[in-house]
C-alpha cells in the first residue's frame, strides 16, 4: 500500500513537472536554445498568482474557484515576459555559439532571481486554497484535493499546447519554423515573430504551472533552478520535440522521486534521477519517444 501511495503522489506531482518540461522542449526545438531561465518563469507565475489573490482577498487565501481565476492572469503576464525577453535579448544570440546562448539565458535567470529577491525577499510563500475536506480516500489511498486539481490543470495545459500546435495557424507556423526556418521564411512566415511567440507560449505554460505549484509547495525567488534541471531530465527521458514523451517522462520522474523520498531519503531524489538519465543516455540516447540520435 505504501508503494502504491508513493506512486500516486508521484503521478500527481509528475504532471506538473511534465507541463513545465513541455515548454522547455518547445523552446529547445523551435528556437534551438537551452533556456536556463525557464525555471524562473515557473517562479514568476507562482508569484503572479500569489499577488493577484493577495490583491483581491487581502491575503493569499481563497476558494478553489477564486484561485483558478488567477491562472489566466499568470498565463497572460508570463506570455508577455517571454515574448519581450526573446525580442530584446534572446534573438540577438540565436544561431551563434551554444555557449553564448547558455551564458545569456543563465544571465537572464540570475537577473530575474535578484530582482525577485529585492522585490519580495527570500521568505517562502504559498497560496492557501480552502477546502471543506482537504483530501479524500479511494481504495485506501489518500488523494489531496489540491494536488488533484493541480494534476488536472497541468494535463489541461499540456493538452491545450498540443492542440494549439496541431490545430491553429500559429501552431503550424511554429512547427514549420522548427523544421526549417529558411523555408518557413520563404513562404511568408515571420520567423522572428514566431520564435518570440514560441518563447511567450513556453513561458505562459510555465507560469500557469507555477501558479498551481504555489498551492502545494512553497515558492521563493531561487526556486527556478530545480525546475530547469527537472525539465532537462524529462526532455531527455521523453525525447526532444515529443510532447507525449515529455508527459510520460514527467510522470516517470515524479514517481521515481516520490519512491526515492519515501523509501530512501528526499536528499537522494536528484541523484537517482540523474543516474537514470545517464543510464538512459547510454541505452537509448534518443529518449523514449525521440526521433533519431543524429537529429
Amino acid at each position: 500500500m505504501a508503494f502504491t501511495q508513493f506512486v500516486v503522489n508521484g503521478l500527481l506531482i509528475g504532471a506538473l513537472f511534465a507541463a513545465v518540461a513541455v515548454g522547455f522542449a518547445l523552446i529547445w526545438g523551435v528556437v534551438d536554445i537551452i533556456n536556463l531561465a525557464h525555471g524562473e518563469m515557473v517562479m514568476l507565475g507562482g508569484y503572479t498568482s500569489y499577488w493577484v489573490l493577495t490583491l483581491v482577498t487581502g491575503n493569499a487565501e481563497g476558494s478553489p474557484l477564486l484561485f483558478l481565476v488567477t491562472i489566466p492572469v499568470a498565463i497572460l503576464v508570463l506570455f508577455g515576459v517571454g515574448y519581450a525577453l526573446q525580442r530584446t535579448l534572446v534573438s540577438r544570440v540565436i544561431g551563434t555559439d551554444i555557449f553564448l546562448t547558455l551564458l545569456v539565458t543563465f544571465g537572464i535567470s540570475i537577473a530575474i532571481q535578484q530582482l525577485a529577491l529585492q522585490a519580495w525577499s527570500a521568505n517562502p510563500r504559498s497560496i492557501q486554497v480552502s477546502f471543506a475536506d482537504p483530501s479524500f480516500t479511494v481504495a485506501g489511498l489518500v488523494v489531496p484535493k489540491m494536488k488533484l486539481v493541480a494534476f488536472v490543470g497541468a494535463i489541461v495545459l499540456t493538452a491545450a499546447l498540443y492542440l494549439f500546435l496541431q490545430k491553429t495557424r500559429t501552431g503550424r507556423a511554429i512547427r514549420a519554423v522548427s523544421q526549417n526556418p529558411e523555408a518557413a521564411a520563404l513562404v511568408g512566415i515571420d520567423v522572428e515573430h514566431t520564435r518570440a511567440v514560441t518563447f511567450g507560449v513556453s513561458s505562459a505554460i510555465a507560469g500557469g504551472v507555477g501558479a498551481f505549484i504555489a498551492t502545494i509547495l512553497n515558492i521563493q525567488p531561487q526556486m527556478g533552478l530545480i525546475y530547469t534541471l527537472k525539465s532537462f531530465v524529462i526532455v531527455v527521458f521523453g525525447g526532444v520535440g515529443s510532447i507525449p514523451g515529455a508527459l510520460v517522462g514527467g510522470l516517470l520522474l515524479g514517481s521515481v522521486e516520490e519512491l526515492t523520498a519515501g523509501f530512501i531519503s528526499s536528499r537522494w531524489t536528484l541523484a537517482v534521477s540523474f543516474t537514470l538519465l545517464i543510464v538512459l543516455l547510454v541505452v537509448k540516447p534518443q529518449g523514449l519517444f525521440g526521433e533519431g540520435a543524429e537529429q
